[in-house]
Formats: structure tokens, C-alpha cells, sequence
């Protein structure tokens, strides 16, 4: 059985921050109406930072660290849970 403190750190892990914060700062950053546009740009952050323009440290070009990695699911798996709140406005309950 899940327990609150299993499904916080799971959407920890999942986009970074909880699903309460998340909403949070959808409410702070896009204006009503706009939640689809604020989801593309996050998935726009998520190709920006996997871009091999920007990831020329590694052992190759265009090498991302796990770091950088984690970082561009995570700011997917926000996209998708903002966009799948509009679909279906009851999932939004943190």
C-alpha cells in the first residue's frame, strides 16, 4: 500500500519537486489560459539542455551526464502532468 510519504518521493524523483509545487509554480509563471505553452516551454528546456551543442564536456561530443539527464526527464515528466491536468482537471489535486 502507498503511503503519502511514498507518493511524495515519488514525484520528487519524478519532476524535481512535488505535485503540490508544481501547480504552484504553473499558478505563479503562466498566465490562465497558457498552461499549454508553459509545458512546451519546459520541454524546450529539456531540449536545450540535452542539445550536443551544450555537452561537449564528456568523453565525446554530445555526451549528457546523468545529471543533465535526470534533469530533462524530470522537466518532461512536468510537461506531461501539466498537460494531462487539462485534459482531466481532477488529476490537478495534489
Amino acid at each position: 500500500m502507498e503511503t503519502k510519504r511514498d507518493q511524495i518521493q515519488w514525484e520528487i524523483q519524478a519532476y524535481g519537486m512535488t505535485k503540490a509545487q508544481l501547480n504552484q509554480m504553473v499558478k505563479e509563471q503562466a498566465f490562465p489560459g497558457t498552461e499549454m505553452m508553459f509545458a512546451a516551454g519546459l520541454l524546450s528546456d529539456a531540449q536545450q539542455i540535452i542539445d550536443p551543442e551544450f555537452n561537449t564536456e564528456g568523453p565525446e561530443d554530445g555526451w549528457v551526464d546523468p545529471v543533465t539527464a535526470n534533469r530533462a526527464r524530470q522537466l518532461m515528466n512536468c510537461a506531461k502532468a501539466i498537460m494531462f491536468d487539462i485534459m482531466d482537471p481532477s488529476r490537478k489535486a495534489a
